[in-house]
């Protein structure tokens, strides 16, 4: 689980590969491999297998 916002695939996300689902800043990851909960988190190029997409 993301500790530091950061998640899922993008190049300078670090560690690589964590996870929004249950972390303290929203359980998806945008297309750039931030965590959050708005749309603009969730909607398009959400990182599905690194948190809840919509």
């Amino acid at each position: 689980i993301s500790m530091n916002a950061r998640c899922g695939s993008a190049y300078d996300a670090s560690p690589a590969g964590m996870t929004c689902q249950g972390s303290k800043y929203g359980n998806c990851c945008s297309q750039y491999s931030y965590c959050g909960s708005t749309s603009a988190y969730c909607g398009a190029g959400c990182q599905s297998q690194f948190g809840t997409c919509n």
